[in-house]
């Protein structure tokens, strides 16, 4: 597989920043007031505590590697591409990865970084379908969460044999157009083009309270901005195949309703635990629902 591109920062994104200081200068100028200086000195001191924190967070030697990780023999039949979600790791999909390998399967999951956007992320997907033909004569495209969106539009390209999709990250609460305006407003605010995006950093991957892998909270902003923005780009075609959908009964990301009526057509399947949430990949009927997907017929999946 190519390289994972590396992320580069442009200068640009740090002029929204210089707007706050010079209009506390120019107050100043044309009104005199002691308060534009206190402003400026408490709007400095917040910088630097922000940096602070976000290069504490971001040089945590707890966190877990992030790699593209494979499993199963290269010369197997099927192949499973698997798209772990924003702010997650391939360590995600570990579990099912594993299980999917004592079936036969060669699987998968891709390295989708912390530090790109969807225009690097949907190249290295692509790259990875292709290595699996490379072999396999059956290919799968599964995504969850934003890797849902991520699957939906590669599979709008690239062909696949099945698509499967665990609580899609189609419609989030916040819409595209306040995502938009909250991290300018981010940039606006802070001087550091980081935004921390308060998803936890604890997974746990086999259900023992010591089998866990640590992510970072701290992103890049116009990263998470990509992230936000993916669901739009997601929904521009159909796709190549009828997808099966896993949803969960107790979503708290996405709405349920608006995936099914984006996908009116999908197989659609609930997770075997009632309490299961967002989080499918991790969830505790994991193999249940594993096992559903597999059972499911590839009669549904014909394309469209």
């Amino acid at each position: 597989m190519q390289q994972q591109p590396t992320s580069r920062f442009s200068p640009c994104v740090l002029w929204p920043s210089l707007l706050l200081p010079f209009g506390f200068a120019l107050w100043w100028i044309f009104t005199g007031s002691i308060v534009a200086i206190w402003s400026l000195v408490v709007w400095a001191n917040i910088q630097i505590v922000y940096v602070i924190y976000i290069e504490r967070k971001r040089r945590s030697p707890d966190l877990t590697p992030v790699q593209t990780l494979e499993f199963g023999p290269r010369s197997a039949e099927k192949c499973a591409v698997l798209v772990h979600g924003f702010a997650d790791i391939p360590e995600a999909w570990r579990r099912q990865g594993e299980a999917l390998a004592t079936r036969g399967w060669r699987v998968i999951v891709p390295e989708i970084s912390l530090t790109a956007t969807a225009n690097e992320w949907l190249p290295y997907i692509r790259a990875a379908i292709l290595e699996a033909r490379t072999t396999a004569q059956h290919v799968e495209l599964w995504g969850h969460s934003l890797g849902g969106a991520l699957a939906i539009t590669v599979a709008q390209d690239t062909p696949v044999d099945r698509l499967v999709l665990c609580a899609p990250f189609l419609e989030p609460h916040m819409g595209n157009s306040m995502a938009s305006f909250l991290c300018g407003l981010h940039r606006l605010i802070f001087l550091w083009p980081f935004a921390a995006t308060g998803f936890p950093i604890d997974r746990y991957v086999k259900g023992a309270p010591t089998a866990h892998y640590r992510v970072q909270p701290i992103v890049p902003a116009r990263t998470f901005l990509s992230a936000l923005r993916a669901p739009k780009a997601a929904l521009r075609k159909p796709t190549l195949v009828r997808p099966i959908i896993l949803l969960s009964q107790r979503e708290h990301i996405v709405r349920n309703d608006i995936v099914r009526r984006t996908f009116p057509n999908a197989h659609y399947l609930l997770a075997a635990n009632p309490r299961s949430c967002h989080s499918l990949t991790n969830a505790v009927d994991w193999l249940e629902n594993l096992i559903t997907i597999l059972n499911v017929s590839d009669e549904v999946c014909h394309p469209l």
